[in-house]
């Protein structure tokens, strides 16, 4: 057949089953991810031993008993922990975008019982293990569904993963341990209400693949040498002491010789016709197994391409190897940050917007500080430097604020501003330039908002007074909680430490029904304190900056001081309640007696106390200071635009 037959032949062929095919593709799956698992235990661990909660306590094990997997740890969590973080707006920049993302970041960053920087740790050591989970604890705060806190949820408490008919995670099944009464049990956390890391989970394994597990191979082996080297040693530089025994001697003779030799350190007494043992290979070996150890070490930490934590403990090295070592390894925490901002993106923020603002379909997304940047501070102003000179790009007022925070450096001052032309487009709208976000410090603000930021300072400095005179006067209602709390419970821990075994948990479920009296007056005080703070410091600040203010406090700013002093109230009964019921139960299971035990109890509870009240002053303080200098920025008058 000749080539031009062929052809047509072949473009007369009509694809198999072509009428057949659908116009739409078929929903649904038809594979499997492959995953083994049984009855929800995920088996994709080869070592059965090492399965389950077996593999985390490993993991414990050596995070707390090896320096350097403690030293990995410390690099892998403390850059991301030390790096700022953002919650950037969706890129269409409406008013209500603007907020929302202001919003979303002062629950983020200021709004839970837990910090940010303990969420981050949190999720970063989902790489070292392979998971780690958060559970979103939410709360109803002026109207609003906010997030308490993002609790974490440790794997090891994990005993079986809830699995679709597909391999889907559809939530986990936890055991949890009641820290009153000290018993455990089961609970069911859908995945609606959990954040999920998971790091190197190909083929569907929730649990993933963490760098400890490679570690662990070789922190085993330096375990078992750690045992020979130091028997090796202790022969090197303790040898023991040998000596003969006379011929007929006796048991007496046997003891003293014995006694005598044990002052050298250890002894060994020989009977008659016995040589004195010896071991010349075994001091030989002691290098080759230090050396052999640090070869394990170094395998840890090439693990976690970490190979820079080894660079001067041999001969070898350089500064630029070590740089290069670096930059790998920050290359690859970025990855892991980008995955992890990734499930914030995805599985948190479109909840949290839902709740809300309703009808809100593009959500903002979370951002972070480049890591090179935080050891490289020096490279980036060479490249600033570089692309300014070479007209890339201009120097202009938003770059030197950057570079001034960047560095740590104060803000630009008035004098400053007002020495620099201005050479603003005149058709931009004013009221466009003058806008910025509270979570910037209004450092952009400044540009175009001239304030006196030493009277603001002084403003700070007076409600940090403030807090010192008004603890003296919380310490009488606490005080107060604390003696009423201890007499309702005194007569519950001699029935507790009286009754039998079988008996002992009706008295703790009475223990944990007692109240936190006075909470009442706690927040009352508290409302009150932060009102008359937020009006002494308004009307004080506004008077040195020349600015008139409203003369009572609007209803929602009093609102707000309300909402925040009972739920500051509130939190400290129940963390107070559950530190006292915690070292009660402690101390009662010694059998100690119960004026001891009160003892110990009262000061668990000042500690707790003092914690929490800080915890929140400190808080609230913060939140406190923003909202002035926001009214006392928007109070300030606009520039006069240029001739």
């Amino acid at each position: 057949m000749s080539r031009r037959r062929r052809r047509k032949a072949r473009d007369q062929q009509t694809p198999p089953q072509a009428a057949a095919m659908p116009r739409r593709p078929s929903p649904g799956e038809i594979g499997g991810t492959g995953l083994r698992s049984s009855y929800g235990k995920i088996l994709e661990e080869y070592n059965p031993d090492l399965r389950g909660p077996k593999l985390y306590d490993d993991y414990d094990k050596m995070l707390r008993g090896h320096g350097q997997i403690q030293a990995i740890e410390l690099v892998v969590t403390l850059p991301p922990e030390s790096t700022e973080w953002r919650v950037d707006p969706n890129e269409r920049g409406d008013p209500i975008d603007l907020e929302i993302a202001d919003t979303l970041s002062t629950n983020l960053f200021d709004g839970m019982t837990v910090t940010w920087e303990d969420v981050v740790a949190e999720t970063m050591m989902s790489p070292l293990m392979g998971v780690n989970l958060l559970e979103k604890v939410w709360e109803s705060r002026n109207g609003m569904a906010w997030l308490r806190k993002l609790a974490s949820r440790h794997p090891r408490t994990i005993i079986d993963w809830m699995l679709d008919a597909e391999g889907g995670s559809q939530g986990i099944k936890q055991r949890v341990t009641d820290p009153t009464t000290m018993m455990t049990r089961d609970v069911i956390i859908p995945i609606e209400r959990l954040l999920r890391f998971t790091f190197r989970g190909q083929g569907g394994n929730f649990e993933g693949r963490g760098v400890m597990r490679p570690m662990r191979t070789h922190w085993y082996i330096i375990q078992a040498l750690y045992n020979i080297a130091n028997v090796g040693f202790e022969g090197l530089y303790n040898p023991a002491a040998f000596g003969h025994l006379p011929t007929n001697y006796t048991a007496n003779d046997k003891d003293q010789y014995l006694a005598v030799l044990r002052h050298f350190g250890r002894g060994v007494v020989l009977p008659p016709g016995y040589d004195d043992p010896s071991f010349p290979a075994g001091n030989q070996r002691l290098p080759s197994i230090v050396e052999y150890i640090q070869y394990h070490d170094t395998m840890i930490a090439r693990s976690a391409l970490a190979q820079f934590l080894q660079l001067g403990s041999g001969d070898t090295g350089s500064w630029a190897l070590s740089d290069s070592h670096v930059t790998l390894f920050l290359m690859a925490l970025e990855t892991v940050l980008k995955r992890i901002a990734a499930v914030f993106d995805r599985f948190l923020i479109p909840e949290w917007v839902g709740y809300n603002y309703p009808g809100v379909a593009v959500f903002p997304t979370m951002g972070w500080r480049p890591l090179a940047h935080v050891v490289q501070k020096m490279g980036l102003l060479q490249v600033l430097k570089d692309v300014v000179a070479g007209q890339i790009i201009e120097k202009d007022d938003d770059l030197e604020d950057m570079v001034r925070d960047y560095l740590g450096l104060p803000p630009r001052t008035k004098a400053d501003e007002d020495e620099e032309p201005d050479d603003t487009d005149e058709t931009i709208p004013q009221e466009d330039l003058g806008a910025s976000r509270r979570h910037r410090s209004l450092r952009a603000a400044q540009v175009r908002r001239p304030r006196d930021t030493k009277q603001l300072a002084k403003a700070r400095a007076r409600l940090t007074a403030a807090q010192d005179a008004f603890q003296k006067d919380m310490k009488k209602i606490v005080d107060k909680q604390h003696a009423a709390l201890m007499k309702k419970l005194e007569p519950l821990i001699e029935s507790f430490r009286k009754a039998p075994e079988i008996e002992k948990g009706k008295y703790v479920l009475k223990m944990r029904q007692v109240s936190v009296p006075n909470v009442g007056e706690y927040g009352s005080l508290l409302r009150d304190w932060m009102l008359r703070l937020f009006t002494t410091a308004r009307e004080k600040a506004a008077k040195d900056l020349g600015l008139d203010v409203p003369e009572t406090v609007s209803n929602a700013m009093r609102s707000w001081i309300t909402t925040k002093a009972d739920v500051m109230g509130d939190d400290h009964a129940y963390q107070l309640r559950s530190a006292v019921l915690y070292e009660v139960l402690e101390q009662a299971r010694m059998d100690l007696p119960v004026a001891r035990i009160i003892r110990s109890a009262e000061q668990a509870a000042r500690d707790k106390s003092t914690y929490v009240l800080d915890e929140g002053l400190r808080d609230a303080g913060r939140q406190l200071v923003a909202t002035l200098e926001d009214m006392l920025s928007a109070l300030l008058p606009e520039p006069e635009p240029a001739a």
